[in-house]
């Protein structure tokens, strides 16, 4: 190869190696722009997170804590239902009880308290009556009389 042909061949490659070079050089500029562009959003993204959160933040603190102070209550509250409950069972236990035993005991008494209304609807209540008032009649005498003596 000649001189010339090397200086060709060269002056080709400088060329070749301009055009190449300016091709990067203007993709390194895009690229410097799109990152430049990625980095501003970012930041705002990142901006506009952190004031959500400090709003928001104390926000949820604060639901939270009324979320606990309702659990806290709606526990107690259960607590008082049960207890109420168990008292109730007991009550319920206390009149079943009585009710087993006022049934024993009519069971028990039934013939006594049967032969009892029968004496009693068996009573002459007319000569009852009757006799009443002839012992007062009777007794209205002696009372005459004793009140002479005495």
């Amino acid at each position: 190869m000649s001189e010339e042909e090397k200086k060709a061949v060269g002056s080709l490659e400088d060329k070749e190696a301009k055009e190449l070079l300016r091709e990067l050089l203007e993709f390194e500029k895009k690229e410097a722009r799109y990152q430049k562009f990625t980095s501003i959003l970012i930041c705002c993204l990142v901006l506009i997170i952190g004031a959500a959160c400090f709003k928001i933040v104390p926000v949820a603190v604060e639901t939270l804590k009324t979320a606990n102070d309702t659990i806290i209550m709606g526990q107690e509250a259960l607590s008082k239902i049960n207890t109420e409950m168990d008292n109730i069972n007991a009550m319920v236990a206390s009149i079943t009880a009585t009710s087993n035993n006022m049934n024993t005991m009519v069971e028990t008494n039934s013939s006594d308290l049967t032969n009892a209304v029968k004496q009693l609807s068996s009573i002459d209540f007319t000569g009852l009556n009757k006799a009443i008032s002839d012992l007062q009649t009777s007794v209205g005498g002696l009372a005459k009389i004793s009140r002479i003596f005495g």
